[in-house]
């Protein structure tokens, strides 16, 4: 049972924006399991709605049944209930998209997205799963693990150079991960995509626990630029609140 659940998620996690349909050979390959095996697998899966076959392709798609699942883990996630309107207040207040994400085992899961009104040419399609290294709310989520953590994501992780400005030497993003404990935020400055920056802070729950971290995107003028110091004000105001939300209050270590 354990290893029919596992084939189940090995399979589910072969799909993304980029690629959004698979074939029954194509799965067998990547996984490494006899075609025989894929297609019992993929036709139970598609019987219960989470994959569904193209009839003229023969290739298959994730199914509704999942669509039905994300939307209610969207809906019901604590975090998302309590920063919802907080972060759409953000968005329409600086004129940029603002981001919730939390850690999902290597990478980072963007949670809600929200779009000034009037600015929807800039809500560029990333996510919802996203990889930390060279992203602001990645950054965040790792300057405040363990260093036992840190090292195990790093030994695991190949940082591969999403731009030319994309940080790539260990060495380099561990000094990176150090000032963003220092300075309390993190800034992307063109490293995932060319033209695309974001700056994010911490949010908190709890005994002092990291919850999530939120971030603000746009031009890198204007998230790099002079409003730097205006932004990163908002965001941990923003994130103050969301934390109060969450049940944290400063200091309750002390």
């Amino acid at each position: 049972m354990i290893q029919s659940v596992k084939r189940v998620s090995d399979i589910l996690s072969l799909f993304s924006f980029e690629k959004h349909s698979r074939g029954i050979t194509e799965i067998s390959k990547i996984i490494g399991l006899p075609k025989s095996t894929v297609s019992s697998l993929v036709k139970t899966m598609s019987e219960v709605g989470f994959l569904e076959q193209d009839t003229e392709t023969k290739r298959y798609r994730l199914g509704p049944k999942l669509f039905t699942l994300g939307i209610l883990v969207s809906e019901t996630l604590p975090i998302n209930q309590k920063a919802g309107r907080i972060v759409q207040d953000l968005a329409e207040k600086t004129g940029l998209i603002c981001r919730i994400a939390i850690w999902d085992y290597d990478a980072v899961l963007i949670t809600l997205n929200a779009v000034p009104r009037d600015a929807e040419f800039l809500a560029r399609r990333i996510g919802p799963r996203i990889v930390a290294y060279c992203t602001s709310l990645g950054r965040i989520l790792l300057a405040y693990k363990t260093k036992k953590e840190v090292d195990n994501y790093l030994m695991n992780t190949k940082l591969a150079p999403f731009t030319p400005h994309t940080i790539t030497r260990k060495n380099k993003l561990l000094n990176e991960l150090k000032l963003i404990r220092q300075q309390g935020y993190s800034i992307n400055n063109q490293e995932l995509s060319i033209g695309r920056a974001s700056v994010a802070v911490p949010v908190y729950i709890g005994m002092e626990a990291l919850a999530a971290a939120i971030s603000l995107a746009g031009d890198p003028e204007q998230i790099a630029g002079t409003e730097l110091k205006s932004l990163v004000a908002s965001l941990q105001d923003a994130a103050a609140e969301i934390s109060r939300e969450m049940g944290y209050t400063p200091g309750m270590m002390s």
